[in-house]
């Protein structure tokens, strides 16, 4: 007879439906093309489908100009007003002589914009042209294929949330609130990256699956060759995703010399330091064949510097970076606001506004300053015997999400902007949240770990629960209620012929 599975097993399976169901409504609701370079993104996705790797800054691909144009949304960057509200969307435009002239020297135009994200890591758009190209076999074609590319989203959310709960469960073994309420928070977060064609959509997938065998590695060093292998093979492939994953590479250098500091004898120091050089090199192969393939076709080891180059930044003088207001409370301040509000909700835009509520946005900054404290100060509070061995996920946690911020608030201040509109010089912060959601899980894990240590001892289960369900619901709700105006558009996946 097959074992039944557990009840709390049976909601986590229900949380991941519920994901799933979610990004998917949410998914099918907003049009093509959103304004955080989506159209660029899907350019590269339709190239590597047909096996093409980009090696500089191309054009867009010709199929790929024509469905831009077909389903593009004036939505998101026209202001009311200034596009037309009562013609249809184009892929319902009449099969006329004048329409089709004018959608051909529109698609003329969309050829010849210079795609910026050419130079980005494989991995995503490996992923994603395979299942494009699964998509295509089983006979999808225009819109739908490209909602069919935007529906991986769905896939990747349910194991996300799956992943939070197998983390949660793996190192919060007695801690009931904590095994469900992390995965909770994960499958309701509100990123509106998960409703899009976007590499940032495998970040906390891989991320967080790297992450996770790293601290495994931590709490037992005796793990195989193997598993450290592909431990860094999974590092690597969150580099490969996209390059923000950077700070996943200190992280692994610290646990990997922290395991052979902490052997006990001589034997098992040098069997640590076999298996963490297995780990290290597992990770550096990949990272190092596609550094040195840029080196070689584009003579930049990342290939950023096309896409810098093209943005007009331009490195800073090193006497220059600490004239930067980043370097000062208040600009500390704007930054940790600022990039924990896109962290937490996203950057889309409608009709040129943000799509977002002041005050979530400041809920958002605060809980996460508070219950992120509160998680760190706990543990010092503790008897050395005492969950010990939570303080071992805690700290690499930490690292990892304050590492991530590293690299942002890094690109901040050595970069001089140009004419650059978003980040500029007149407001010079890359406040891109999304790029740190490689660390989303043990961000996670910190966020429920903070409120748990700040509700009372004696506080009764079903009320520990309420406090963490009631914001996450008001928050789900909130962010329906801000995107009603995408599920009553005209060019989205429920209008499509």
């Amino acid at each position: 007879m097959t074992p039944r599975l557990p009840r709390e097993a049976w909601i986590a399976i229900a949380l991941c439906a519920l994901a799933a169901l979610r990004v998917f409504l949410l998914s099918a609701a907003f049009p093509f093309f959103n304004n955080v370079d989506e159209a660029h993104h899907v350019d590269l996705v339709h190239k590597y489908a047909r096996g093409h790797v980009p090696a500089s800054l191309e054009r867009r691909d010709p199929d790929a100009a024509r469905m831009i144009v077909m389903y593009m949304s004036p939505e998101y960057l026209y202001e009311p007003g200034q596009y037309p509200t009562g013609l249809p969307p184009r892929f319902r435009w009449p099969a006329s002589v004048e329409a089709k002239g004018e959608l051909e020297r529109l698609v003329a135009e969309s050829k010849e914009r210079v795609n910026f994200e050419s130079t980005q890591p494989p991995l995503y758009y490996a992923v994603a042209g395979a299942w494009y190209r699964i998509g295509a076999w089983v006979g999808l074609r225009d819109g739908r294929l490209l909602y069919w590319t935007r529906f991986l989203d769905v896939v990747a959310c349910t194991c996300l949330t799956w992943l939070a709960y197998a983390f949660a469960r793996t190192f919060f073994p007695d801690r009931p609130f904590l095994r469900l309420g992390i995965p909770l928070l994960v499958a309701f977060f509100p990123q509106d990256m998960f409703f899009a064609v976007n590499n940032d959509v495998l970040l906390p997938l891989s991320g967080g699956a790297a992450f996770f065998c790293l601290l495994v590695i931590h709490r037992d060093a005796s793990k195989s060759f193997a598993f450290h292998a592909v431990t860094g093979l999974l590092v690597a492939a969150a580099f490969l995703v996209k390059f923000s994953s950077v700070a996943l590479l200190p992280v692994s250098a610290a646990i990997v010399a922290s395991s052979a500091l902490r052997s006990r004898n001589a034997a098992g120091r040098s069997g640590a330091i076999a298996k963490g050089a297995v780990l290290l090199a597992a990770a550096a192969i990949p990272i190092g064949a596609w550094c040195v393939r840029d080196y070689l076709v584009m003579g930049d080891i990342t290939g950023s510097k096309f896409k810098t180059d093209h943005l007009t930044w331009s490195l800073k003088p090193v006497t220059a970076i600490f004239d930067h207001p980043m370097f000062t409370v208040s600009g500390m301040g704007f930054f940790w606001q600022e990039t924990l509000a896109r962290f937490w909700r996203g950057e889309f835009v409608w009709e040129v506004k943000t799509m977002a509520s002041p005050g979530w946005d400041r809920f958002y900054g605060w809980s996460s300053f508070v219950f992120l404290a509160a998680a760190v100060i706990a543990p010092a509070t503790w008897r050395k015997d005492t969950r010990s061995a939570e303080r071992d996920v805690l700290w690499p946690s930490l690292a990892l999400f304050v590492l991530s911020l590293a690299f942002l608030v890094a690109i901040s201040v050595i970069y001089d902007f140009g004419a650059c509109q978003y980040p500029s010089p007149a407001m010079p912060y890359v406040t891109s949240g999304r790029l740190a959601l490689g660390a989303l899980i043990p961000f996670a894990a910190l966020y429920v770990c903070g409120l748990d240590a700040l509700l009372p001892a004696r506080l009764p289960a079903p009320l520990r629960w309420i406090v963490l369900i009631v914001p996450v619901v008001w928050m789900t709700v909130s962010e329906f209620r801000m995107s009603a105006v995408a599920f009553r558009s005209a060019y989205n996946f429920f209008h499509l012929p």
